[in-house]
Formats: C-alpha cells, structure tokens, sequence
C-alpha cells in the first residue's frame, strides 16, 4: 500500500481555536507576569527586560513572540556560571568569553523558564476542551487517505485535535485501563505500517508518572488531560548539552533550539521515524506549516531532492492568495522555494487558478492551496481535481 505522511504546523490548529502566535504571546505574557513566584522574585520585570531588548534589536514591527522569549530565558540561565565543583562536562564553554550583561538575576530566569512552560500547557490544553469548528470534516479527509494510505501525521503542535477527530492512531504508547501508558519502546518500529500520529513537539497528554520503573524525566501519556496537566511539570535536573550547558526537560518543547530537547525519548524515535517516513513517502501534505523549524525542514528537503520527487501538497492560508503573494522574499516563501522546491516564479499567469483554491508548481509536483485548512477539508471536490492534475492517482 502507497505512504502519505502528514505534517501539521500551527496554522491548522488556529481555526481550531488556538490563538495565534501573537495572540498566544499576549495570553502568555499576562499569565506568567501574574504569577506570585514570578513577580516575588522579579520575573515580571526579566520579561519586561527581554522582550523591551528584543524589540530593540529585531527589525520587524511585532515580530517579538514566546519562543524567542523563552529561548532567551533558558540560554541566560547558563550565563551565571556552573555550581562549584561541577566537571567540565558540565561548564558551559563559551562562559570565558562571554559576558551577561542583563541586569537579570538568575532567580528571576528561573522563575519565568517552568512558568512559561506551563502557561502554554494549561491554554492549549484549554483550548483542546472546546473546539472552535466542528472536527468532523478532519475526520473524514484522515480517513480518506487512510483508505489508499499508510497514513503517517507529525504534528508540531501540543493540541490533540487529529485524535479527536480520529481516535484511534498509534502514538508509539500504549495504552492501557491501568493509569497513564510508558512509551512503547520495544514495539515503535514494529507498528512501521500503521496509521500513526506522532508529536514531535510534545503534547498536552504527555506528563511526568511516579512509577517505580520511570526513569528520571521519562515521560509518559496520559489519556485525561485534566490529569496530566497535574504532573506537567518537572523540577529535577536538566539533560546535559555537549557544550557543557543543559536543556531544560518538559513535556512540550518550545524556543528556537528545539534540536537538543528532540535527543530525549519519544521524540528522538519520533525524529528517526520522521527521516524513514518521508524518504519512503509516496504523498506528502505540509499544512499550515510557517517552516521555521529546521530539524523538520532537513527532512523535507531530503525527501524533495529524491528521484523521482514525491508529490507534495501545501496547505495554508493567505489573505490575498497565494499567487498575489508568491515573490515575497519572506522566510516562509524562501524555505517552500529552496527547501520544498515548490518553483511557481515561471509560471505562466494564466496557469494560476486553473483549479479553484491551488496553485500548481512548474513542474507539476507541487501545488499550494491558499484558501486555509477548513476551507481545504470541505473542498474535497479541489483535492481530487489537484490529485489529477499533478499525476497523482
């Protein structure tokens, strides 16, 4: 049977009801500020003091979010020096050379770095109780390909909207009536042909259990998210990093290096799945991806490169359309340029909207829908005609 593998990003869960980067920023900010611990020990004033410096320094107007900010929170944590007596496994090494000038206490980092963490927890988990649109038409697109497909989903994001429009995917555990489920360590690769749908990011199910056999910092899943949120957080020690600093653990990963905290278990079987799934892909659908991750983006480019190019399928939205906004040298249209290979630039203007709501590559191997995710669920009629158009059948 043919192979579609799934990458969801943050744009699909909006309509959804996930607030948006900016929005989910605000709600972050407010939250965490609020917070008793964080003001005691100033942490309120620390964030005032990132965010002020960031705006300062980056050059689009509102372009300061909560990954950058917790980014600079978990790295200025290593600025203060290792604990006496730590080994040089343990000394950051770029210490000697460099110096904090912040003003920023390290109590103050430490407070706001858990905090941040479980401030976006508890919203998104808030937001998975009470869907903004109806989930069924994500159901029956999932179940489609899953028809023609080995369907393989990676998804970004912490929400758990894909398995509750289709509950029953494998998510490397395995669960069971007995209380939260370990990971499936001995039988990830065996379950390599079954629908799956794996969070590269973490989860709101994902928690910490005292079990007698959990290793520290292993995370487990919980089917309750109410129960889950109760052991979210962690307070041990983090996982050394080979420059001698360390990455904080959590359930769910944030900031701009996302490529450290990817080394713990699942999400290190999750990566590896990831590079075989879309090496082996037979369809490839990006949806409401800003590609900024660059640990997804290898992968993606890898299986692009190959020859023949699998089809790939990219599905966003754009206020104006895709094709009003397809010479825009922003990130996002430069990573779908070089990295997807999704070249529109020569084609002709009457080839654009030749099917209502894609656009279609110069090669035919790629076609980008502008419309947004629900308008893409509840225009199956396009996908087909899309499907068509680029060979695919």
């Amino acid at each position: 049977m043919r192979r579609a593998v799934v990458i969801v990003g943050a744009g699909a869960s909006v309509e959804y009801g996930v607030p948006t980067t900016v929005a989910l920023s605000d709600l972050i900010e407010e939250r965490v500020c609020a917070d008793a611990w964080v003001r005691h020990q100033r942490g309120d004033s620390a964030y005032a003091t990132i965010k002020g410096r960031l705006a300062g320094y980056l050059t689009r107007p509102g372009i300061v979010h909560f990954e950058q900010i917790y980014h600079c929170v978990h790295e200025l944590i290593h600025f203060y020096g290792p604990t006496a007596g730590a080994v040089d496994e343990y000394r950051p090494i770029l210490l000697p050379f460099l110096k904090n000038e912040s003003g920023i206490s390290r109590d103050a980092l430490r407070s706001l770095q858990p905090k941040i963490i479980e401030a976006i927890y508890q919203l998104v988990s808030a937001c998975c109780d009470t869907p903004g649109c109806a989930l069924a038409p994500l159901g029956d697109f999932l179940n489609w390909l899953e028809s023609d497909h080995i369907t393989r989903v990676y998804t970004t994001n912490y929400d758990d909207f894909p398995l509750q429009a289709r509950g029953d995917f494998y998510t490397g555990y395995l669960h069971s009536t007995d209380g939260p489920a370990a990971f499936d360590h001995a039988g990830f690769w065996q379950h390599w042909d079954h629908p799956s749908l794996f969070h590269l990011h973490g989860s709101v199910h994902m928690a910490y259990a005292n079990h007698g056999t959990a290793e520290i910092g292993e995370l487990f899943w919980f089917d309750d998210r109410n129960e889950a949120k109760q052991s979210a957080g962690f307070s041990g020690s983090g996982n050394r990093r080979m420059d001698g600093s360390e990455v904080a653990r959590s359930p769910i990963i944030t900031g701009l290096d996302k490529l450290s905290p990817i080394q713990q278990r699942p999400f290190s079987f999750y990566y590896a799945a990831l590079a075989r799934d879309v090496m082996e892909a037979d369809l490839i659908f990006v949806i409401g991806s800003g590609l900024a991750d660059l640990h997804v983006n290898t992968w993606l480019h890898e299986a692009r490169s190959r020859r023949p190019c699998p089809p790939l399928l990219f599905v966003d939205y754009w206020k104006d359309g895709f094709s009003a906004e397809r010479f825009e040298l922003e990130r996002k249209s430069i990573e779908m340029f070089h990295t997807l290979h999704i070249h529109t630039d020569r084609l002709r203007e009457k080839d654009y909207g030749a099917i209502e709501g894609w656009t279609l590559s110069q090669d035919r191997s790629a076609a980008v829908w502008d419309q947004g995710f629900q308008g893409f669920l509840n225009n199956p009629g396009a996908l087909q005609s899309v499907l068509q158009a680029i060979g695919y059948r």
